[in-house]
């Protein structure tokens, strides 16, 4: 076998491969070199989803003609201030991206810098430099990309339809324009204006023009320092969430990334808050030490790598959970409403009320107690006592603050024993009474993750599958926490000797039943936190007020009065909504009453 050099067209060609797979990268590639040049303003242009023309316009530094003869050679880079690879202050700064580029297209780049009147264009064709020339512009750069893969067409038939690319180019602008709330940026789609966002010194306008209203009004700032990392950036409320993971944004040192620190942080973070298959929203912006990260791990630069992966997960999860605390009951202004939009918007749900109408008295029973005959409360509350009078109703509740920052009124009727009407002043809200007490149970127990057991008179003998037994013996230090002892008889066989005492008069088999599979269903990828929020969460579904359950009006208010005073009330612990707001406005719009 002989080994030969190869070629330096062909090495900017297989560079080309890893750097541009996409019209898209170009865009990439060519606005971060903008960014770097220091341009307030960039304008994007592309035709055929940018397969025949792309054409970066920027108001940066620009070149002079030595620089500009320079930058079309592999490995000449203005991004490098120093030989340290680790210490990137700037986008771009491998070299590769021009060359690599201009191997597989016609480009042209006109530039002029600061320092001097003159304007100069320099224009390749494959591996033909056809030198450079004299031109008229002013202080900037452009850059056009004609033909793309002209010189490698078998690349062409890898890439997917026009809508398909013109959509990843405009995804890639959005980051952009995300990320740099400074600099106004424009997209044309041939000659018509795509997007154009101002440059701006507030954040959330920004993420308001590119992501819409919605996505903004349902999102609380996030803005946190510790040794040496910051994170900002937006994170939606629980109840407004996707069926994908689009709508996350990752950012390190304003680079974008795909990195599983954040994902990972980010569902733990809304465990138990967002349902199964639905995604939060986030933008998040990590700004840390340049020595910390690797941003040379990819040619790409999309994938990164932390110095502490470990310190970096466990500051963005536990700041992501506090953030998320505060927000009570906070719920998506859209959630309902577009689920119902043929009904001309007739249901919205609300955001946070700072100050509770009413109150739960010194005199109002524990909806939940840890005695063994707590599930039973309610039940012998109803046998035993009258619906109030509207008089008693107003002097048993009196305006105070809650921890969750809602209020939720007086309850005036159940519907199907399932769903409680109550009134607010213009309000009126409908609670489904078996998600708003699973919530709370979830929130006593998550505040005491040592639980009681209650001995059982008899032992409870449970069948089970020989997987979920095995389930049960790895985590079985877990479980014991939780006050469910038990004994394995056999390989398909346990005894269920005791159980949590909150949880009253309770059937073992099928409560045991669903914890192992909940253990079964995460596997061995699930942290020990998660395993325990699940397991909590069942328990709390198996320990709660069920639907069917006829209340009086005292007990529907004493259930009103455990949600506005407890954290995360506004879904269940399966992240299904616990209650919805109709609004005066909404129900005139509904009748038509404008």
């Amino acid at each position: 076998m002989t080994i030969k050099l190869l070629s330096q067209n062909l090495i900017n060609q297989i560079a080309a491969g890893e750097v541009v797979e996409r019209p898209a990268s170009v865009i990439k590639e060519l606005v971060e070199n903008s960014i770097d040049a220091g341009a307030k303003e960039i304008i994007v242009k592309v035709v055929d989803a940018g397969k025949n023309f792309i054409s970066i316009c920027d108001d940066g530094g620009g070149m002079d003609k030595e620089s500009l003869e320079l930058c079309i050679l592999s490995h000449a880079t203005s991004k490098l201030n120093s030989d340290n690879l680790f210490d990137i202050h700037t986008f771009g700064f491998r070299g590769e991206a021009i060359p690599s580029i201009a191997s597989i297209s016609r480009l042209s780049i006109t530039s002029a810098n600061n320092s001097s009147s003159e304007a100069w264009t320099v224009n390749l064709e494959g591996a033909n430099n056809k030198g450079v020339t004299p031109a008229t512009r002013k202080q900037g750069t452009t850059v056009e990309v004609r033909d793309l893969f002209f010189a490698t067409p078998a690349r062409l038939k890898f890439l997917k339809s026009n809508a398909s690319e013109l959509e990843s180019c405009c995804n890639v602008f959005h980051r952009f324009a995300l990320a740099f709330h400074n600099i106004a940026f424009k997209f044309f789609d041939g000659s018509k204006e795509k997007f154009s966002y101002e440059k701006t010194d507030n954040p959330y306008e920004r993420v308001q023009s590119v992501l819409g209203e919605s996505f903004a009004k349902n999102t609380s700032e996030i803005n946190v320092e510790k040794d040496g990392l910051r994170l900002h950036g937006f994170i939606g409320v629980p109840t407004f969430n996707k069926a994908s993971m689009n709508s996350q944004y990752f950012f390190v040192n304003n680079r974008f990334v795909k990195d599983k620190n954040f994902t990972y942080a980010l569902k733990s973070a809304y465990s138990g808050l967002v349902p199964a298959g639905r995604y939060a929203v986030a933008i998040l912006f990590l700004d840390m030490p340049y020595d910390e990260v690797d941003v040379n791990a990819h040619p790409a630069k999309v994938e990164v790598r932390f110095k502490d992966s470990e310190k970096v997960r466990f500051f963005i999860l536990s700041e992501l959970k506090k953030s998320l605390s505060s927000f009570g009951a906070m719920k998506s202004t859209t959630e309902i409403v577009d689920k119902f939009r043929s009904k001309n918007h007739f249901f919205s749900t609300p955001a946070r009320s700072t100050t509770p109408r009413y109150a739960s008295s010194e005199a109002s029973h524990k909806f939940f107690s840890r005695d063994s005959t707590s599930r039973n409360v309610l039940e012998n509350r109803a046998a035993e006592e009258s619906p109030p009078d509207q008089k008693t109703m107003d002097e048993q509740f009196t305006p105070q603050s809650s921890e969750s920052g809602v209020s939720l009124g007086n309850a005036i009727h159940q519907v199907d024993n399932t769903y409680i009407i109550a009134e607010n002043g213009d309000d009126l809200i409908i609670v489904d009474q078996h998600a708003a007490a699973e919530r709370i149970t979830l929130e006593k127990l998550k505040s005491n993750l040592s639980l009681d057991s209650q001995t059982l008179l008899l032992p409870e003998i449970c069948p089970l599958q020989e997987s979920q037994i095995e389930q049960l013996e790895k985590n079985k230090d877990i479980i014991l926490k939780f006050g469910i002892h038990y004994e394995k008889l056999a390989h398909d066989l346990i005894s269920v000797n005791a159980l949590p005492s909150i949880l009253g008069t309770c059937e073992a088999k099928s409560l045991i039943n669903d914890v192992a599979d909940e253990l079964a269903t995460f596997g061995e990828t699930y942290s020990v936190d998660e395993k325990i929020h699940h397991i909590l969460s069942t328990i709390s579904c198996h320990g709660s007020l069920r639907a069917g359950k006829k209340l009086s009006i005292q007990e529907m208010n004493h259930l009103l009065r455990q949600m506005e005073n407890s954290a995360n009330i506004a879904q269940c612990c399966h992240g299904r909504p616990s209650y919805v707001t109709l609004s005066v406005k909404n129900l005139n719009k509904f009748f038509e009453r404008y």
